[in-house]
């Protein structure tokens, strides 16, 4: 009964739905950039207000953690949506808000075609089921209103297999033009989205068979999208070797498989944190991956889910050849988010059919009934559940003495002075101090490294990890220094 009324007003309800998932993201957007991948979001936006700082130029990105050098960052992706945010700074003035909203209405864009691309293939009750899912899935939540490029990736990669698979039913040069676009965007911001080559070249296969070697439009969409790509991890990798470069990763295919792909694959307890503990609990929570499974299952003989299926197969094949870091950072694992959504969709809707259909009375049709209520009502239960979890009092305040003790150097130090952020080896510190400098683990922070540190120009030192820290550490700090402000939450130290 529900179904069918979506279906009927299909439009007005895709509409609702991501109408909704904008404006629920928009809660607390003007909260520090610390509740999920803090040192991620800090990073990406250190380089939005670097771009406003000091000049628009894209082709040379800056971080805070260079120290006395300009922090010109190499090996890394071409950062677009860090430039876009840098763009609304110069119209707006530098409000972190403006950059979670571009990742929001990035969300929004990648949830439409996800949901058209779902109808293409499933239909337009699984193309509803699978919006809300990927809408309130909590991962999702949070990561597309992150300051993060995750969700810009995301929706480049949908509407690039949507645009592509549009092309290749009905060709035109528009939708051509669309989906050579997208594939180059979605592999300039994220370099393992060229692993979704995978779902695009069964559809080549599907239509032209082996005449897909002979189609030059074919040549012609990989060349424009790889050769960009390709020319500006080259430019990239260039950045490093220039004076005051600095390198965030290594882009080397011999780096990536053989030194730790082949490593991770080996072990057991990389496939229970990526495949368990992140997949299936937190990105797929839990009901998620039950239905994921039932929708493999339901549609593993339909050929017209195959593009589907491939489409899950690249995100997989991306897990291994990035091994290394899909263990060690957790959104990492969110694409697999969107294929898995349509199959969940598919599933629900299916194994709804599949109980109103047959000839099932008696107990049996109630217990069949009644147990799938209650793991669908599960679904929105624990999305809001983990949701709201996250804007609990307690959980946003551990946050706060970050930003507290930023905005207190930012007050106190000079324009140029030179900074130590010793917390977990990220930027968050610098990031809200507003200075350059060094960042420093707070579980390696020794009288040495911030005594060298201090003979190349540091200024300040600042921590928000004192219990993590020797305490001998600390009181050669308090003794031998200038103690700004020390708290049981962070210690300021002029050196």
């Amino acid at each position: 009964m529900v179904f069918n009324m979506l279906d009927k007003y299909s439009k007005y309800s895709v509409f609702l739905i991501i109408i909704s998932g904008f404006l629920t993201r928009l809660i607390n957007i003007k909260q520090p950039l610390l509740e999920v991948a803090g040192w991620r979001q800090c990073y990406t936006a250190s380089i939005a207000r670097n771009f406003y700082y000091n000049g628009m130029n894209i082709f040379y990105p800056q971080v805070l953690y260079g120290g006395t050098t300009e922090g010109y960052i190499g090996g890394t992706e071409f950062h677009l949506y860090p430039f876009v945010v840098a763009i609304l700074y110069k119209l707006f003035g530098v409000h972190e808000f403006l950059g979670r909203l571009v990742s929001i209405i990035a969300f929004c864009g990648g949830a439409f075609f996800l949901y058209k691309l779902t109808r293409k293939y499933a239909g337009t009750t699984s193309g509803l089921i699978t919006l809300l899912f990927y809408t309130f899935n909590p991962y999702i939540f949070f990561y597309s209103r992150a300051f993060q490029p995750e969700s810009a990736m995301l929706f480049f990669s949908i509407a690039m297999l949507y645009f592509f698979s549009e092309w290749i039913d009905k060709e035109g040069w528009w939708r051509f033009a669309l989906m050579t676009l997208c594939a180059t965007l979605a592999f300039l911001t994220k370099l393992p989205t060229i692993c979704l080559g995978l779902p695009l070249l069964y559809l080549c296969l599907r239509k032209y068979k082996l005449n897909s070697i002979t189609q030059w439009k074919l040549w012609l969409f990989a060349a424009l999208s790889l050769l960009l790509t390709f020319l500006w991890y080259e430019h990239s990798n260039y950045i490093k070797t220039i004076d005051g470069g600095l390198s965030n990763n290594t882009l080397s295919f011999k780096y990536y498989v053989f030194e730790y792909s082949l490593y991770y694959a080996l072990k057991l307890s990389f496939y229970k944190k990526v495949f368990f503990d992140e997949v299936f609990e937190k990105d797929l929570i839990y009901v998620g991956g039950v239905f994921l499974v039932l929708g493999i299952i339901f549609t593993i003989k339909k050929k017209e889910f195959r593009y589907i299926h491939y489409w899950l197969l690249a995100i997989i094949v991306y897990f291994f050849l990035a091994a290394k870091e899909v263990e060690w950072h957790t959104y990492y694992t969110i694409p697999i988010i969107a294929p898995a959504s349509v199959l969940i969709g598919y599933g629900i809707s299916n194994s709804l059919k599949l109980i109103t259909a047959h000839k099932v009375t008696g107990t049996k049709r109630f217990v069949l009934q009644t147990l799938f209520v209650v793991i669908v009502v599960l679904l929105p239960f624990i999305s809001y559940h983990k949701i709201t979890g996250r804007y609990k009092a307690k959980r946003l305040e551990k946050d706060y003495p970050v930003q507290i003790a930023g905005r207190i150097v930012d007050e106190t130090a000079l324009e140029n002075d030179l900074i130590i952020g010793c917390i977990w080896g990220g930027p968050e510190l610098l990031y809200y101090c507003n200075r350059r400098g060094w960042t420093m683990n707070a579980n390696s922070c020794s009288i040495k490294g911030i005594e060298t540190l201090k003979q190349e120009g540091a200024d300040y030192f600042v921590t928000t990890n004192q219990d993590v820290i020797d305490i001998s550490v600390l009181d050669y700090l308090k003794n031998k220094y200038e103690t700004i402000r020390s708290t049981n939450e962070y210690i300021i130290v002029k050196l």
